[in-house]
């Protein structure tokens, strides 16, 4: 493999090899996803009679025990890398959509759900998140923008596809597609292909020569200097002012998912239509690569924070008091997905390069921790605020409110300095 990979980067550099694999892995955990999973909730709630409150609260549940668990698939990336983990956890992922196609209660559905988020929405995101990282430095906004184009491109098309496989094949041959495709299709290439960094074949960051026994002696010097472990990152207020403004995102990103086809049946939008407008918010993203250079690469992190803030208290505001039709629900949805296209590229070149490359894994898998349980909070208050009030907009207020507060922790960031006594 290794020779392989010396012989492709003489005319490419590997690195955009392991940029096109991860995109490959952020497609593939398609079936982890809250815009995945809300085809068949729907399905789900006209076959079994369960109500969006049950519904929510037990997807809750189940993302909130996935994400106490994502410290321990990032360190186990730290240990055994991103090409074994990888590999392993889409075999994993391809067993639990076969477990899917044969749930028969809400406590089969729940156990299902778990086992979604932590292989799928978890475990198939953090490990390529931590692996692109560690080829690119310089371009690392790019990169990271270009990686993140497979779960647009899944964002974007899975809702429609799931749609179509359930009322084609029926919901649980839609639940084997996906595992068969896993099996088939993403892990051999995982196999394969994916080096966990360039220093493994001799290579250095962003393809900066070969590496001789001293220069990679230095190499890995610098990068031991540079990067905190996970000990010494959750001792800086960063970490947890940037984990707590990277809450609303995937909380209201999450809620309306979930319950979209309810929303948008409330606001005179039909299901098949809806099964389309739900995969526009990755059609922004698609200039993100152009966004990164002249944005992204030229501000500081926090004041690129403030301003997807800014837009997405907006998007929050339109919703609630301006989507009635197909038209302004487009509307919402790309000016929604703009705001969240640029967080997400920003928040995934934060952590590099604020906390170094070495652990990584363990420090995203920690920080994810901040993405998944707000992933699992979101759904429920939008569900219960429905079913007590026939209104999603008591929810959305309380979000627009956090909303504010992740505008004054953007303001308080800066790179942090290592302290060395901390290990």
């Amino acid at each position: 493999m290794a020779s392989l990979a010396l012989k492709i980067n003489k005319k490419l550099y590997y690195g955009w090899v392991m940029v096109f694999i991860s995109a490959f892995s952020l497609f593939f955990s398609a079936p982890g996803q809250t815009y995945s999973i809300s085809v068949f909730i729907n399905v789900y709630r006209h076959e079994f009679g369960y109500s969006s409150a049950l519904m929510s609260f037990g997807y809750m549940i189940a993302t909130i025990l996935s994400g106490s668990l994502l410290v321990v698939m990032g360190k186990m990336v730290d240990r055994f890398g991103q090409r074994v983990m990888m590999v392993t956890v889409g075999i994993l992922l391809a067993l639990t959509a076969f477990y899917n196609s044969y749930v028969m209660n809400i406590g089969m559905i729940f156990v299902g759900f778990f086992l979604l988020r932590y292989f799928g929405q978890g475990s198939m995101t953090l490990i390529p998140h931590s692996l692109v990282p560690q080829w690119f430095e310089k371009k690392r906004a790019f990169a990271i923008s270009l990686e993140n184009m497979g779960g647009l491109l899944a964002t974007l098309s899975v809702p429609a596809f799931n749609y179509w496989l359930i009322t084609t094949v029926g919901w649980e041959q839609a639940w084997r597609f996906w595992g068969i495709a896993l099996l088939i299709l993403f892990v051999p290439v995982a196999f394969f292909t994916v080096i966990n960094k360039p220093e493994d074949i001799g290579l250095n960051i962003d393809n900066n020569g070969a590496s001789s026994d001293e220069d990679k002696a230095d190499a890995l010097a610098k990068l031991e200097h540079e990067s905190f472990t996970l000990k010494q990152a959750v001792h800086t207020k960063e970490f947890w002012f940037i984990g707590l403004m990277s809450i609303v995102v995937p909380m209201f990103s999450t809620g309306v998912t979930f319950h979209f086809f309810e929303m948008m049946q409330q606001r005179q939008v039909a299901e098949s239509q809806a099964s389309f407008i739900i995969g526009m918010i990755a059609f922004p993203a698609f200039f993100m690569p152009f966004v990164a250079r002249i944005l992204i690469d030229q501000l500081p992190p926090k004041y690129v924070f403030l301003i997807t803030q800014i837009m997405i208290f907006i998007s929050m505001a339109f919703l609630a008091w301006f989507v009635n039709g197909s038209t302004s629900a487009i509307i919402f949805i790309l000016f929604y997905g703009t705001a969240v296209a640029i967080q997400v590229v920003t928040l995934s070149t934060i952590w590099p390069t604020y906390f170094g490359r070495k652990y990584l894994g363990s420090i995203r898998g920690a920080a994810t921790v901040f993405m998944v349980l707000s992933t699992a909070v979101g759904p429920f208050p939008l569900g219960l605020a429905f079913d007590l009030t026939g209104s999603f907009n008591p929810a959305i207020y309380l979000m627009m409110g956090l909303t504010v507060m992740a505008m004054f922790f953007a303001l308080s960031i800066n790179k942090p300095v290592k302290k060395d006594n901390v290990i």
